[in-house]
């Protein structure tokens, strides 16, 4: 049988509701990429051009809100409201996190941390685990997810801590806002020798060949074309 990786809810019904239901993150490409022009003058491409945008935004898969929430933090208290009442929040206390860290997300400062109760169980295969990331290009300057890695063949809780971006005021997390990145990756594999060195001969002459790939059509999908080349066994 292929590797899977499940999502489950805990919450009858809720994986009906198709802007709850976690998807490939290809589906959730910010809008700004999607608007940007691939060329917009002969002399420079743009990110919308570089192999490494499209391929993030296609890795992984996005988990999103399942519910409207209202989050606020002011006076050392915090507050919430959920527009559904199967929906809850706890929190970190800042004695476990914030109170050691700068906590600045995108130059944004963050003074507290929410937890979700998260609706959505992860279940990966034997020896996988994910790794949980923000939503870096969706750039939002109220909350961000706090990155970290969940052995899901063992662990399948997915309860997210939120950092609060609010300052004191009232946030909104409107149901079916992109939370949190999901990656799946098997562990033995993640693992390499590490070799620190100078470059040889070989070393050179191999990225000597490969630079003048690039310099000679490199508008003309040179780094696609490497992948399909190793992909194929030919490099």
């Amino acid at each position: 049988m292929d590797a899977k990786i499940e999502f489950v809810s805990m919450v009858e019904g809720l994986a009906d509701i198709e802007e709850c239901r976690p998807k490939p993150a290809k589906h959730f490409v910010p809008e700004w990429f999607k608007n940007i022009p691939p060329n917009p003058n002969q002399a420079h491409l743009t990110a919308k051009r570089c192999p490494s945008f499209t391929d993030y935004f296609s890795l992984g898969y996005v988990m999103p809100m399942w519910t409207d929430f209202k989050l606020k933090y002011e006076d050392e208290k915090m507050s919430w409201e959920s527009s559904n009442k199967d929906f809850r929040m706890r929190n970190h206390f800042n004695e476990q996190f914030i109170d050691y860290v700068d906590p600045n997300f995108y130059g944004v400062e963050g003074n507290f941390i929410f937890l979700t109760e998260s609706p959505w169980r992860i279940i990966t295969p034997k020896g996988w685990s994910v790794l949980q990331l923000p939503m870096f290009y969706h750039f939002n300057s109220e909350f961000s997810a706090i990155p970290g890695v969940i052995d899901t063949d063992v662990v399948t809780q997915t309860h997210h801590s939120i950092l609060y971006h609010g300052k004191g005021k009232e946030i909104e997390i409107k149901r079916g806002t992109p939370l949190a990145l999901y990656i799946p990756f098997k562990r033995d594999s993640t693992f390499l020798d590490i070799d620190v060195r100078s470059a040889t001969q070989d070393d050179l002459e191999h990225f000597n060949k490969v630079d003048v790939i690039f310099r000679q059509a490199e508008e003309y999908g040179t780094y696609r074309h490497l992948q399909r080349q190793r992909n194929k066994g030919l490099t």
